[in-house]
């Protein structure tokens, strides 16, 4: 019973504590240091409001912070924060002590949840969008961030997991004593357990079964693949994270021999890595296996960073868009690959 009442008051604790980091605008960085085992993603601020309306509410009292607090929403949505959890109280006011003829502009919290919150200052700002063009344009990217996040979050439920038991996955990985199947990549050999992956992947299962050279010396060959992908690939089946940060080239042969494997929680993780990844850069490499695999959150993500990308445009309006591609923004079916364009493999 003591016990009991020892972690009851410390849950409680950390409840407070996180809330009035919240409230208080901390940076993302300070808000995952905080031990959350357990914590209650449902739960209310004080006066009724929810998690999500908390950091918006104060999100826009510092447009220097607006980036932090962009990607502390995301998180949020990710951890297990509702946007349609619904406010029990609270009201947001906000104001221009310089400009005391500027009306107040103020919201009743009870009874919305995230998107009507939003909306509804929204509206408010835009009778006077001369005085909160900063703040209005935030919160149409705090819209786009939620679409993204509750997008991403729908492809599978989220769990937390003890640090202890993601050490005991590294483990199982690392223990190469073992293995008992060697994966042949481009430029070396990568081990793992028959059984781990046979019960990931039907399609591994079909070829270590079968009386042919892979299931006699349970041995694949995937010689168009680095070993670099392959790792990835087993890190994320194993331990659903990554050592070191992945560059976009080899998180994509990743997902190439996810996809192949039709290892479909493998393919959902690393397509929302990949969306994070997108920059002027890797933008038609990574919008193009969104398109040909049809990975819709990762098309969603190319779409966005398309629309607002200079590069991505001008590259639009000259036709130097792969078909997969232009057909994003264009809606046109995909033409045949030119004899320019690299063979892609077939999935």
């Amino acid at each position: 019973l003591q016990l009991g009442t020892a972690l009851a008051v410390m849950v409680q604790t950390q409840t407070q504590l996180f809330l009035a980091f919240l409230e208080d605008g901390y940076p993302l960085e300070d808000l995952k240091q905080l031990n959350l085992e357990g914590f209650d993603w449902s739960c209310r601020a004080g006066d009724g409001r929810t998690l999500l309306v908390v950091r918006i509410h104060k999100a826009l009292e510092d447009a220097t912070a607006f980036a932090d607090a962009l990607s502390a929403i995301e998180w949020l949505i990710h951890s297990g924060a509702s946007i349609e959890q619904e406010c029990t109280g609270g009201h947001s006011t906000w104001f221009w002590a310089q400009k005391p003829e500027v009306p107040h502009v103020t919201v009743d919290c009870k009874g919305h949840n995230t998107i009507s919150y939003v909306r509804t200052l929204q509206q408010k700002m835009r009778e006077h969008l001369s005085e909160w063009k900063v703040q209005e344009g935030f919160l149409v990217r705090v819209m786009k961030t939620i679409a993204v996040a509750s997008g991403q979050r729908a492809a599978g439920p989220r769990v937390s997991v003890h640090e202890g038991i993601t050490e005991l996955w590294v483990k199982s990985l690392a223990a190469k004593h073992s293995h008992d199947l060697t994966i042949e990549t481009a430029d070396g050999l990568v081990t793992a357990h028959a059984h781990f992956l046979k019960t990931a992947s039907s399609v591994v299962t079909a070829m270590l079964e079968s009386p042919m050279k892979e299931g006699k010396a349970q041995r694949i060959e995937v010689k168009d693949t680095s070993s670099k992908a392959v790792s990835l690939f087993m890190e994320i089946l194993y331990t659903c994270s990554a050592q070191a940060e992945p560059d976009h080239e080899t998180a994509l042969g990743a997902l190439d021999l996810a996809h192949r494997w039709q290892v479909e929680v493998v393919v959902a993780i690393l397509a929302d890595l990949l969306a994070g990844m997108i920059n002027d850069e890797s933008f038609q490499t990574i919008a193009e296996h969104a398109v040909l695999k049809g990975l819709e959150r990762l098309k969603t993500a190319a779409q966005r960073f398309g629309a607002e990308s200079q590069k991505v445009q001008a590259d639009l309006k000259a036709d130097r868009l792969p078909a997969a591609v232009a057909q994003l923004f264009h809606g046109s079916k995909p033409s045949k690959p030119s004899e320019s364009t690299p063979k892609r493999r077939r999935m």
